[in-house]
């Protein structure tokens, strides 16, 4: 399993509804959007591929100038942790 946190820099005029086409996505929660157009969002995805895949999707978003990683982890057995 890979969980990773980002910014979402969206076109002011684009992050509402950005922030729509965000939550359709499978594996994304958008936790915050501010008002100059930064979207604070989660990635879960079962590996590494799948969250790079993810990130480059949200990249093409319409609306989207950038995306940063902020955080990234994997877990190799997820059903082991305590």
């Amino acid at each position: 399993m890979n969980i990773s946190s980002a910014i979402v820099y969206a076109q002011l005029d684009q992050s509402l509804p950005l922030r729509m086409r965000l939550s359709e996505v499978e594996g994304v929660q958008v936790h915050a959007v501010t008002e100059d157009g930064k979207l604070v969002v989660t990635i879960e995805s079962a590996n590494d591929r799948s969250a790079v895949d993810t990130y480059e999707s949200i990249e093409r978003m319409e609306g989207v100038l950038s995306i940063a990683m902020i955080f990234q982890q994997t877990e190799s057995h997820p059903e082991q942790e305590l």
